[in-house]
């Protein structure tokens, strides 16, 4: 329900006194209590009604942070269905307020997306005033172990009816990394670990003074099942797909002019939908059935938002159809809300440090003889250069192969030459240095590049993941422009560097004029450096977290 930021999206206020504030806090205490009303609404709390476009619903601020959401906001205020937030649900016990459906703690990643809760993924309901909910019902959902509320939704089905059933449980109204969540500044309680709820020691000893909670579901689901837990698998991928859909109607209403167009896929992507995302927030188009940038465009393109340049290998934007009904209608989130203004606030680090991190790896599927040698294997079933130089190590140490007149060479046994790859023949005698063993083991096996990109959203920290082949390249070349000798950056955008605070730090380190060259309909953007500076620029990127395997310098 306020899964677009437009749902939030407040147009001026109202502060309620008197009779009004009043049949409010009878509404609350005629469900929760006196004691919970009083805990919501304290004396001389201020509260507000604010109303968001194109919605009737009517949020109630008391002292700024929003606790009910009256759904009927034609009615008179404490009179339509009140729906706590969040915020008020982790104010006081969600117990206390509504019944409590209580999920298994796998699940949890699939509601902070806004999937709804499937009878599979329940674990038990704690009603209120030992009264279990009935069907149609508001409850609270959290996860097993943790008394924090993760989502408010309504019951979609009679309690003794979960049991053995597939269907829809609990229709998710407002979740944990929804737009409303981001209004009331992120907040993230006790046990809610990137996109995980793990158990809090409150609730263990609630658990330990004997407090039962009336079981519904007997034993959890295997972790192997959660998925089936969805009636839609692709939940995920829909609601990514909306991410890109509103990152670029945002860029097409805030930042991309006519005259920018024509305009590469790319350079919208990477200069104009990521930088305007919310803050806190990723887009992947990976992460979605289109998988390429170029079908996610084609699908924007047949909606009629845009037009693309015919028979291009590449997806170049020709038009925006800025008089399309979903781009007029269209509210843009607030310049302080996207990822670039957020991430421009950090100033503990180098404005060039890479946002992506990307390191050179090899598959080990054709090692598992020295890994069942040594008893160990690799989270991502990769290796570095590092990881394979001390692998080797350890098993020449364990298996006494150095040799005895040089301690610095290793004399492979039969495991080891198996290793070796076949066009090199190992023969008796021949010995090896630890890095030339570990050179010639990794000839052998497929290369690949591990990356880690910022997660955002409800789980954020990071999220790591191999593609085959070479890390993107970055290419370093000298060139002359109207005379002058300059020095070209170009691939950037794969790794997330800022090329105006590059451009600044080369200026400033090199002494010498550095600026971003804008990107034209044939080629991406580049930053250009007056002179010849390859070997500095090479160590600058180095620094900024781009590997040196992938930097392809070119001097003309």
């Amino acid at each position: 329900m306020f899964k677009k930021a437009a749902a939030v999206a407040f147009k001026g206020e109202t502060r309620i006194r008197g009779k009004e504030s009043k049949r409010l806090h009878q509404a609350v205490a005629s469900t929760a209590g006196d004691e919970i009303a009083a805990a919501l609404f304290p004396n001389k709390a201020e509260v507000v009604i604010r109303k968001a476009g194109g919605s009737t619903f009517q949020f109630i601020f008391v002292n700024g942070e929003c606790f009910y959401v009256q759904l009927d906001g034609k009615a008179e205020l404490g009179t339509g269905e009140l729906l706590p937030t969040l915020q008020a649900l982790w104010r006081v016990e969600a117990d206390a307020l509504l019944p409590s459906v209580v999920i298994q703690r796998p699940v949890a990643k699939f509601i902070f997306g806004g999937a709804n809760v499937m009878a599979p993924g329940v674990h038990s309901i704690v009603p209120t005033k030992s009264c279990l909910p009935k069907e149609g019902c508001l409850v609270a959902v959290r996860a097993e172990g943790n008394s924090f509320a993760a989502a408010v939704g309504r019951l979609r089905m009679a309690p003794n009816a979960i049991v053995g059933s597939k269907g829809e449980a609990v229709e998710v109204l407002h979740f944990f990394g929804d737009a409303l969540w981001e209004v009331m500044g992120s907040p993230r309680p006790a046990g809610f670990i990137g996109d995980q709820i793990h158990p809090t020691e409150a609730q263990e000893e609630k658990e330990e003074r004997g407090v039962k909670e009336e079981e519904i579901v007997q034993a959890p689901a295997p972790e192997a099942e959660v998925k089936d837990m969805l009636d839609q698998p692709d939940r995920d991928m829909t609601h990514m797909i909306q991410n890109l859909e509103e990152c670029l109607l945002q860029a097409c209403k805030t930042r991309i002019k006519d005259r920018d167009l024509p305009l590469p896929g790319n350079v919208l992507y990477a200069q104009h939908m990521r930088p305007c995302r919310r803050a806190g927030s990723n887009i992947d188009v990976k992460a979605t059935p289109f998988k390429k940038l170029s079908a996610f465009l084609s699908h924007v393109e047949e909606k009629g938002w845009l037009a693309l340049k015919k028979n291009s290998s590449d997806p170049i934007v020709t038009r925006i159809f800025r008089d399309h009904p979903d781009v007029t209608s269209w509210k843009p989130w607030p310049k302080e809300a996207t990822a670039e203004v957020e991430e421009s606030k950090g100033t503990d680090s180098s404005p060039t440090e890479a946002s992506i991190q990307i390191e050179v790896v090899w598959r080990i599927g054709k090692l598992k003889p020295l890994l069942e040698e040594l008893k160990t294997e690799a989270a991502d079933g990769c290796w570095t250069r590092e990881d394979c130089a001390a692998a080797l190590k350890a098993y020449a140490d364990s298996h006494e192969l150095w040799l005895k007149n040089n301690k610095k060479r290793i004399g492979p046994d039969a495991l080891l030459c198996s290793l070796i790859s076949s066009e090199l023949e190992v023969q008796s005698g021949q010995s090896y240095s630890l890095d030339g063993l570990a050179d010639d083991v990794l000839r052998t096996l497929p290369l690949c590049h591990r990356v880690t990109a910022p997660q955002g959203g409800a789980a954020g920290g990071f999220r790591r993941y191999v593609r085959p082949g070479k890390p993107p390249v970055v290419q370093v070349r000298t060139d002359t422009r109207r005379g002058h000798h300059v020095t070209l950056i170009h691939g950037l955008e794969a790794y997330g560097i800022d090329m105006q605070a590059l451009a600044a730090e080369l200026q400033k380190a090199l002494a010498s004029a550095a600026t971003v060259e804008q990107a034209s309909p044939t080629q991406v953007a580049a930053v250009m450096v007056q002179g010849f500076w390859d070997v500095a620029v090479a160590e600058w990127l180095g620094k900024a977290g781009v590997p040196a395997e992938s930097i392809l310098q070119q001097v003309r």
